[in-house]
């Protein structure tokens, strides 16, 4: 197109979604997050460029940008770096960090933890229905992979919870029943109460046509939950690695022999470190018996306490830098060997950069467990459940301070508070006894030959 002055120039109209911006719909195109710093722009002298008014305009109009509006070889990339970095003070919703990082993460330019891993904290769902928290987290061609964790006031139908199965890109899902006095139904109120996780659910998942294709790590923790059946609904889920599971004691009195037979291997939570990352992880390097003999109670919680502290200071961060390893995973060392053994020789891990505390729920990194769970698992199995699924696997790999990320950039979802009192790396639930079941923390592990035929 030509003005009347013989200038060349393209116009561009960006459509608003329709129907987006009522009942919580919208959250993928907004942050719910306060800017971190001052808006940007502001006190400069005289009147800006027109393109530093483009930029602003883009940033303040984000969640209506669609992959196709910024997917032009006429728009240079130095200026979506701008946009990208005005965001950042901002605040980036969802939209834009799923339709901008794809461009930022292929570019030679500094990336950022900010790039390749996006978190957003729904404290009050409001959306009556969970499809809307679930249709912008679709990616068909697996550009990214999912973590969502449902709990707090969430109140989907049990109905709803099947769609989660038929979410390809979803890699980790927590659903964690808050305590029983906030789930209850109130008569009164008319409040409706945490959507029921039993059984009957997980065999539905099961039977669906190619269920979690792509979920290594599942956490079901709830008053009167799952039992052991269900560890035969789970092993049809062709990429699940662990299972974690807060059940009442009495329904998994059998656990170790039905885990036996349905090619599970099973732990109960160890002493000290039990809510934490590193026994997780090394439930994986059979280091768990030598640990309980070798290491005193005290001694290994501080540790842990330590490990956690540092991974959840590095999440922390979104300014925390990466880059891309040509030589692969093999150029890094593997995640599990540095922490196994600093474990057996009772030594603590460090990462070093600054941390802080979150100052709000919406900042704090709830994804850390997951993250760091979901890269292991992939080191561990070479990633097959992307090969399996016909998932290109670049050769390129994300290093960060000397730690292997995901193979793939994670947007991580929370719908709901969970648990009380000071955050850690897992959540602190409670639950009171019903029907006279005690609760216990039963996780379980697939047995090492599932996970070599994975890898």
């Amino acid at each position: 197109m030509y003005d009347k002055n013989g200038h060349v120039f393209k116009e561009v109209v960006a459509q608003r979604p329709p129907d987006t911006y009522q009942n919580g719909r919208d959250w993928s195109r907004r942050t719910g997050r306060q800017p971190r710093r001052g808006r940007g722009g502001q006190g400069r002298r005289g009147a800006r460029s027109l393109a530093d008014m483009a930029v602003h305009t883009i940033a303040e109009n984000i969640g209506d940008v669609e992959e196709q509006h910024l997917a032009r070889e006429d728009l240079p990339r130095r200026y979506l770096w701008r946009i990208w970095r005005l965001l950042e003070n901002r605040g980036v919703c969802f939209q834009a960090w799923k339709v901008i990082s794809k461009f930022l993460l292929a570019e030679d330019d500094g990336k950022t933890l900010g790039l390749y891993r996006y978190r957003q904290h729904i404290c009050q769902p409001s959306a009556p229905s969970l499809r809307h928290y679930l249709k912008p987290l679709e990616s068909p061609n697996v550009d990214f992979v999912t973590h969502i964790t449902i709990t707090g006031s969430c109140s989907f139908g049990e109905n709803e919870l099947l769609a989660l199965a038929k979410l390809k890109n979803l890699a980790i899902l927590e659903i964690i029943e808050p305590a029983s006095s906030a789930s209850a139904y109130d008569e009164h109120q008319n409040v409706p109460s945490f959507p029921k996780v039993d059984d009957r659910l997980v065999r539905s998942w099961s039977e669906m046509d190619d269920p979690f294709p792509l979920l290594r790590v599942l956490r079901l923790w709830g008053d009167e939950s799952v039992t052991t059946r269900s560890l035969q609904y789970v092993s049809k889920f062709p990429a699940l690695a662990l299972y974690d599971v807060n059940a009442s004691r009495s329904d998994w009195r059998d656990a170790w022999a039905t885990a036996k037979e349905t090619c599970w291997d099973l732990d109960e939570p160890l002493h000290g470190p039990h809510d934490s990352l590193l026994w997780y992880l090394l439930l994986f390097d059979g280091a768990v018996e030598e640990i309980k003999e070798d290491s005193k109670p005290r001694q290994l919680q501080g540790m842990a306490r330590n490990i956690d502290d540092g991974l959840m200071n590095f999440c922390q961060s979104s300014n925390q830098p990466i880059t891309i390893d040509a030589s692969g995973q093999d150029g890094a060392p593997l995640f599990l060997d540095h922490l196994s053994e600093a474990a057996k020789r009772n030594l603590s891990m460090y990462v070093d950069v600054p941390g802080y505390e979150a100052q709000t729920c919406k900042g704090f990194p709830f994804e850390t467990w997951g993250f760091w769970l979901y890269s292991f698992l992939g080191q561990l199995s070479g990633d097959a459940d992307l090969k399996r699924a016909g998932l290109k696997t670049s050769t390129l790999t994300a290093v960060s301070e000397k730690l292997v990320l995901p193979a793939k950039p994670l947007a991580c979802l929370q719908l709901g508070h969970c648990g009380s009192g000071r955050p850690g790396i897992t959540p602190a639930v409670s639950y009171e006894a019903v029907g006279g079941g005690q609760q216990a923390g039963v996780v379980g592990a697939e047995a090492d030959g599932v996970v070599e035929a994975q890898g």
